[in-house]
């Protein structure tokens, strides 16, 4: 019964993947600082959880606008198919004297089809911590900040290419 269980999800499996086609998005697991030497120090240690956010979130909003993406921990750019290199260019995490926040973070997508680049995104986040800020740590607001950046690498890719 496990047996055939197992199969018969294997065969939906693949055929939801072949569905796709070359449509499969792989995008790298953890997006690394461009140079972690330009981001404070406390941002590197404490926000260990930047660059994870920033891939899962890209690939939520991938599937929300119909793509079907897979986070890989190597990713491999020259491989077939389509691959999306994020990158953290700069964060940045400050204090207003009024206490609120001033974050903001810098990224790069890469798209690349059979290992050549395609297109590139660059943009920037700010953020000030939204309602209730004093009760929000540094790295929860620069999450904040690459959450909605993944939905913004997902809608340029949604407007600007046919995959």
């Amino acid at each position: 019964m496990k047996i055939k269980g197992i199969l018969l999800f294997g065969a939906v499996f693949s055929l939801s993947l072949s569905a796709y086609g070359d449509g499969l998005i792989s995008i790298n697991k953890k997006a690394e600082y461009h140079d972690e030497g330009l981001i404070a120090s406390n941002i590197v240690n404490e926000c260990n959880n930047l660059g994870y956010q920033f891939a899962s979130s890209t690939k939520k909003f991938l599937g929300k606008h119909g793509f079907a993406s897979s986070l890989d921990p190597e990713l491999d750019i020259q491989s077939e198919g389509y691959s999306l290199k994020l990158t953290i260019l700069n964060a940045y995490s400050g204090r207003y004297i009024s206490g609120s926040h001033q974050k903001s973070v810098s990224i790069e997508a890469e798209l690349y089809k059979n290992g050549d680049l395609i297109d590139t995104l660059k943009t920037t986040r700010n953020s000030s911590g939204g309602l209730f800020y004093k009760f929000k740590s540094s790295c929860s607001v620069l999450e904040r900040c690459v959450h909605t950046l993944g939905n913004d690498v997902a809608k340029w890719i949604s407007r600007n290419h046919k995959i």
